[in-house]
């Protein structure tokens, strides 16, 4: 009889807690969903087609104030043909130099390490990760099935590893989000995560489809660390990319380097939770993690793209920007998506508290920018965004000066 009432103990215990859980995510998924959505405004170019920073700090304002579910926007944006290069503000005191976390925008640099690696011959784009990897995220891997002589490096790079990500994990996602509702935020560490994802999530089939997964990234930094026998992610990347050289000298990786002199982190929300104050380790170890300026964000991601951080700049760009097989990824390379627009083809990536950035090659635009909310992130397309007017402006000058050229 004892035997019973203690399980019949066990057993309420369980059940409030996993009630208590319950409610917590509920209440966090419900206070994340409020100030969420974003609102469409014109951009255009000026009737006498001369685009300069105060016609598009008018456009910008009037963006902001169509979204008040926003604490405020940065902009950067850089084109050379049109003489500019600067940060925007709109919202009562940000400044230009302003960091922010800027989550999944921390992809494509992880993703230009590994191929750093790769033209060193440290690590192999499409041999077995195996090899590479820790003893510890090898050990939870192939206990539970996953076939680590199968899958490749560039399969992680382009999410078509089948790995899922922990955080379409429930019980991790309870356990993660469910707390923030209070203010609370438990520490997770990147192998706490890359487990969660292993041994509960949904194994996908190895090479075939897209699913976008942030584990895949915690791997790839997994696989970096050991390369280069750094302690940390982030002290790799503090190695490896030189942010200073890339004019990235805000730059730095939260928790594993203490911020630069002079910076200031401003706010960001997921609805009306101020992330900002938590501790964000969810998004830390690979898939996320860096914090930086827009002008840094912008300056890093144009290097990236252009091949500025690699030994052989073109076939190592154009590697990293080959999409993947499955033609629903919307032509996702390694670690950078394309866009179009006006017939420019540029590439960049987005991140979770509004954050994105974009270069375009041909016309050398770069647009980095902030809203500081999550689920509201601005367009990038055409009559809707500061890109569509750049490009517009910058072919209009194309063609003036093909014409002065002619004549």
């Amino acid at each position: 009889m004892k035997l019973k009432s203690k399980a019949r103990l066990v057993l309420r215990v369980a059940l409030v807690s996993l009630t208590i859980s319950a409610v917590a995510l509920l209440a966090s998924i419900w206070l994340g969903s409020l100030r969420t959505g974003w609102y469409e405004t014109t951009w255009q170019l000026p009737t006498q087609g001369l685009v300069t920073a105060g016609s598009l700090q008018g456009d910008l304002d009037r963006e902001t104030q169509a979204n008040p579910n926003i604490p405020g926007q940065l902009l950067y944006i850089r084109a050379p043909s049109l003489g500019l290069d600067q940060t925007l503000v709109s919202g009562p005191e940000l400044r230009p130099d302003d960091d922010v976390r800027v989550a999944s925008n921390t992809k494509p640099f992880v993703a230009a390490m590994a191929l750093q690696l790769v033209e060193a011959g440290k690590m192999e784009l499409d041999g077995p990760i195996g090899p590479a990897l820790s003893v510890k995220v090898k050990a939870m891997m192939v206990k539970n099935g996953y076939p680590i002589d199968t899958i490749s490096l560039r399969q992680l790079l382009n999410h078509t590893s089948g790995v899922p990500d922990y955080m379409s994990v429930p019980v991790f996602r309870i356990m993660a989000l469910g707390p923030t509702a209070y203010g609370l935020s438990p520490h997770w560490t990147a192998e706490t995560q890359i487990w969660f994802a292993v041994t509960f999530g949904p194994q996908g089939q190895v090479g075939e489809n897209f699913v976008y997964s942030d584990t895949n990234y915690l791997i790839a930094a997994d696989m970096i660390k050991q390369a280069v026998g750094a302690p940390a992610i982030g002290v790799a990347a503090r190695q490896m990319m030189n942010w200073k050289n890339l004019g990235a000298d805000e730059t730095y990786w939260e928790a594993m380097e203490p911020a630069p002199a002079g910076t200031r982190r401003i706010p960001q929300y997921r609805g009306v939770i101020k992330d900002s104050e938590l501790d964000v380790s969810f998004d830390q170890y690979g898939g996320g993690g860096l914090v930086m300026s827009m002008d840094d964000l912008g300056r890093a991601t144009r290097a990236v793209v252009r091949g500025d951080v690699f030994a052989n700049p073109v076939a190592t760009r154009t590697l990293m920007q080959t999409p993947g097989p499955d033609g629903r990824a919307g032509g996702y390379g390694l670690g950078l998506q394309p866009s179009k627009v006006h017939g420019e083809v540029c590439w960049g990536h987005g991140g979770f508290w509004g954050t994105s950035a974009v270069h375009c090659p041909r016309l050398d635009i770069t647009v980095a920018r902030s809203t500081g909310q999550t689920h509201a992130f601005p367009s990038s397309g055409e009559g809707v965004s500061p890109l569509s007017v750049l490009i517009l402006a910058a072919q209009a000058v194309e063609r003036e000066r093909a014409r002065a050229t002619k004549d």
